[in-house]
Formats: C-alpha cells, sequence, structure tokens
C-alpha cells in the first residue's frame, strides 16, 4: 500500500527553498518552460534567451507536460512581503492533486537565470578563446570555435537588452 502524500502548503520560504535546491541542476536543453507573469524586462528578449540555450518557453497554457517554472522577480517579491499571488495558488492546488506531475517540477527564477546564462556565455568564451590558442586546430575546428564565441556574445548582448529593457516601462497583461 503507497504511502498518502502530504499537502503541499506554498510558503514563500518553502518555494524559496525549493528554487535554491533546484536553480543548479536544471538543465533547459529540450525542456517545457513555463515564465510567469510580472517579467521585469521585455517577455520576447527573455524568450529568446531560452530559445537559444534549447529551452521551449511559453508563459500560458499551464499543463503538465511542464518540466521548468521560472518565478518573476515581482511575483517573488510580492509573495515575500507576504502577497500569494493568485499563480501560487494554481500552483499549489496542482501540486496537491492526485497522481500529479507537478510534484516533479524544478523552480528558478527570473534573476538567477539571468545570472546562469551570465556565467555560462562568460565562462564558454573564456575557454573556447583559450582553445583557439592551441597549436593542432584546425582550420574547420577554429571556425566552428569562433561561432561558438560569437553565439554565446549574442546571448551575452541580449542580457545587457533585456535588462536595459527593464527600465523601460513595461505593459503588462490585463487578461
Amino acid at each position: 500500500m503507497a504511502a498518502k502524500k502530504e499537502s503541499v502548503n506554498l510558503t514563500y520560504d518553502a518555494l524559496w527553498f525549493k528554487i535554491f535546491m533546484d536553480s543548479l541542476d536544471i538543465k533547459y536543453y529540450g525542456r517545457e518552460i513555463f515564465i510567469s507573469s510580472g517579467l521585469s524586462g521585455r517577455q520576447d528578449i527573455f524568450m529568446q534567451m531560452l530559445g537559444n540555450i534549447g529551452g521551449y518557453a511559453r508563459m500560458n497554457d499551464f499543463n503538465k507536460d511542464i518540466d521548468v517554472v521560472i518565478v518573476s522577480n515581482y511575483l517573488m517579491d510580492k509573495f515575500k512581503s507576504g502577497e500569494k499571488d493568485e499563480f501560487f495558488q494554481i500552483l499549489e492546488d496542482a501540486i496537491n492533486a492526485s497522481n500529479t506531475p507537478y510534484r516533479k517540477l524544478k523552480f528558478t527564477t527570473e534573476n538567477l537565470l539571468l545570472d546562469y546564462l551570465k556565467d555560462r556565455a562568460n565562462g564558454r568564451i573564456r575557454q573556447n578563446q583559450k582553445d583557439l590558442k592551441e597549436k593542432d586546430n584546425t582550420v574547420d575546428l577554429n571556425e566552428r570555435i569562433e561561432d561558438s564565441i560569437k553565439k554565446d556574445q549574442v546571448m551575452l548582448d541580449l542580457i545587457k537588452k533585456y535588462k536595459e529593457s527593464t527600465k523601460e516601462p513595461q505593459q503588462q497583461n490585463l487578461f
């Protein structure tokens, strides 16, 4: 006989602990990624960054094929100050449903994702620049390394553009 699962009461501290535990272990390539409302910057740029690392991002249709949830800074700040957004109640209800796949979700935040993408791109650029100095590289290999550097530079440019867009007034979805 299977043990009954405990109901989850989603609190800020519980969510932050889950985010802390998940954030360094998330794989984005080939994953369905749900982004909560309230992004700080332009959602098209944010979704493009996820697409550039192989993720399938969406902001609606929160259904069972979601692998990763990215919570906006805005919703996290509201939750921290004691205001539990409707999104968190929907999430809690989904997690507590019987035979639910939602208990396996990975969570991160908008800021943590941006930090991850920046660190990833900078690290790859540094490594690729070292690899370019190898004397036994073929011309073809050097071209591929240079292409990789360009792609990571595009990511850094997108991050910069996204952060700049956070200073512009954002139109929030009303529905």
